[in-house]
């Protein structure tokens, strides 16, 4: 996930272990991975036939992943090109998103998803650093 340098986004897969009383995986390795620590990590959820985004922020980069049910992410390139991926539980990917990039996902599905996410700055009511866009 080292490329946020690079691009304005990334997909990783997380290392996993499994046995016999089920699946762990590791999400977000600040030091490995260089995540500011000085932000927020939060839980939200997507229910059936909605979306949440068609937005980007200034300042802050977001890391994200789908831990129940599936998605389906939107992200606007610099460039204005589409990029579509579907992020399910049960092969998880961590998303980063820079700063100025549009994103949305999207739950086409019948059952409500979960995603669990980390902000690289903490939300400020006065100051929420989430501009909205018309939906890509």
């Amino acid at each position: 996930m080292n490329k946020k340098k690079e691009h304005n986004f990334s997909f990783k897969t997380p290392h996993l272990f499994n046995d016999d009383r089920g699946l762990l995986y590791e999400a977000l390795r600040f030091k490995t991975e260089k995540i500011p620590n000085d932000g927020q990590i939060y839980v939200y959820t997507v229910t059936p036939k909605s979306r949440r985004g068609d937005h980007y922020h200034k300042d802050k980069e977001e890391w994200f992943f789908c831990v129940y049910g599936e998605l389906e992410l939107i992200i606007k390139t610099k460039d204005n090109k589409k990029i579509k991926k579907k992020l399910h539980y049960k092969n998880p990917e961590i998303v980063y998103v820079a700063p100025g990039t549009v994103h949305t996902l999207i739950n086409n599905k019948n059952k409500e998803a979960v995603v669990v996410a980390y902000a690289s700055k903490e939300f400020e009511k006065d100051n929420p650093d989430t501009y909205q866009v018309e939906g890509i």
